[in-house]
């Protein structure tokens, strides 16, 4: 139990949504009772326009520079939603770093479209190329010279961007994401960790030049958000050109060299990872080929099962970007704790796959094909909306839950499957619209009532009509079965209840 009064966290995106139950202390003298007066919460808001404005004027004066303030404030006003996306302090600060990069040669700023992954590519090259100039000045010598040579006639500026690539890999590989890496250098001399900080004079240079801070014996990214934007570059190689490879070889490629199992993807399931899916999804919006390697990774999990991991990931990326699956042929794919929330799949060919743990919430998949998926776990959130082509006057619910039934205003009766929301069957006799259902206790028959003045008994298993009771005057409004279902009741507008055995 923590001995604390105040306690500040920030991305809060990783505590989860029942953040609260961990911090509210206990009510003295009651049975797991929470003080709930005790507890206060202050969140800090996000900058407004005139703190941003403020931010600027300050951040000027700090270098010389070519811009003066109404040039940073003109162009953060004039890109489309810039200063939303610089709400944030850290990213109003890459901001201003990459802003004269990022609008060089641009003329028409109201078109231009800035991301997020956008801002931290720019300002990575910069910090870069800032350090590389830095080195250069330097007078150094023997090993480091030669070493600082070798760097830049093979490229500064790539190997380190490959450096902390390799390094935010590292990280989620071998610390499941922790980011402060200790190092000792007698006891890690035969790690992970000295490729990266050993006093090899190379490792030092693109150490020192890397988006690192140092604290003793202890490294980390400065800030997490880098970390996860490097760990989404080692997921996609930001150099690779569209035009220069095509997506399927390039997977073949990596198939040959490395099994699926090594893929980054595979590593871990990255929805509790919603920033470096934000890095990815903006990749796969920037870049179709990445898009096209994702999916050929939700294929590939079809024949190898090792690839379900990968395949999840891929998947839950190409939905947040906007990649609809109507229509799609989709059997086979194990995407187990994939997270398609509104995800676009009506229609969809899901026979024999997966989906355990997947996440539904919202998705469209009216006449989807789930027929003999795993689906144990499946989360529909608010359950989907299911589209009749007349009005739906009345509905009901078999007692195992398992059957749902819908009363048109055609006279017809929709039967669904509630595990997969599918229409299973239609149930035709009535004459117009119906305005009553009710299951029998053993869910073996259906009870409906119609404006057409006649209730009728059916067989849920067969679809036949047993009995049409009649006798009604007006429409039937409403009918039930007595709890031993040997009986049942009907009534209609004319205030008149009836009972049949």
């Amino acid at each position: 139990q923590w001995d604390v009064k105040l306690l500040i966290t920030c991305r809060t995106q990783y505590l989860g949504p029942d953040y609260r139950d961990r911090f509210v202390p206990k009510a003295p003298a009651q049975y797991h009772g929470s003080a709930n007066d005790l507890f206060l919460e202050a969140i800090i808001a996000p900058f407004s326009k005139a703190q941003i404005e403020l931010y600027v004027e300050k951040y000027v004066p700090l270098e010389p520079r070519t811009w003066v303030k109404k040039d940073y404030m003109d162009k953060l006003t004039a890109i489309p939603n810039l200063m939303d996306l610089v709400k944030n302090p850290f990213l109003l600060t890459l901001a201003l770093e990459a802003l004269p990069k990022v609008v060089e040669g641009k003329t028409d700023l109201s078109k231009l479209r800035v991301t997020r992954v956008e801002l931290y590519d720019t300002f990575a090259k910069h910090w870069l190329s800032v350090n590389k100039r830095r080195l250069q000045d330097l007078k150094l010598k023997d090993e480091k010279l030669e070493a600082l040579e070798d760097l830049l006639s093979d490229g500064f500026e790539q190997n380190g961007i490959e450096f902390q690539k390799k390094l935010a890999a590292a990280i989620f590989r071998e610390q499941e994401g922790r980011p402060v890496v200790e190092y000792s250098q007698r006891r890690d001399k035969l790690t992970w960790k000295r490729e990266f900080f050993s006093t090899e004079a190379d490792v030092i240079l693109l150490r020192e030049a890397s988006l690192l801070g140092r604290a003793g014996n202890q490294y980390r990214f400065i800030h997490r958000s880098i970390l996860e934007y490097f760990f989404s570059c080692a997921v996609w190689d930001t150099t690779r050109s569209d035009d220069e490879f095509d997506p399927h070889a390039y997977l073949a490629s990596v198939d040959r060299t490395l099994s699926i199992a090594d893929h980054l993807l595979s590593m871990r399931n990255l929805v509790s990872e919603p920033s470096i899916i934000l890095f990815l999804v903006e990749r796969v919006q920037a870049q179709p080929n990445f898009k096209e390697h994702l999916l050929a990774l939700v294929d590939l999990s079809k024949s190898e099962t090792q690839a379900s991991q990968a395949a999840a990931n891929a998947i839950t990326i190409l939905v947040r970007s906007g990649q609809r699956f109507n229509g799609t042929d989709l059997q086979r794919i194990r995407i187990p704790g994939a997270d398609v929330t509104g995800g676009r799949f009506d229609s969809a060919q899901l026979q024999d796959s997966n989906l355990t743990g997947v996440n539904l919430t919202k998705a469209w998949i009216r006449q989807a094909n789930f027929s003999r998926a795993q689906m144990e776990g499946v989360r529909f959130g608010e359950l989907p909306y299911l589209n009749e082509d007349s009005s739906i006057w009345s509905c009901a619910l078999s007692p195992d839950g398992n059957t749902f039934a819908a009363g048109l205003d055609t006279g017809d009766i929709s039967m669904y499957d509630t595990a997969t929301w599918t229409k299973t069957r239609t149930f035709q006799g009535h004459k117009s619209r119906i305005y009553g259902l009710c299951f029998s206790p053993s869910g073996l028959h259906l009870l409906s009532g119609s404006h057409d003045r006649t209730a009728r008994l059916w067989s849920s298993e067969t679809e036949s009509t047993e009995y049409i009771l009649e006798g009604h005057e007006m429409s039937v409004s409403v009918v039930a079965y007595s709890p031993c279902g040997k009986q049942v009741a009907s009534a209609s507008y004319m205030k008149m209840v009836r009972g049949s055995l």
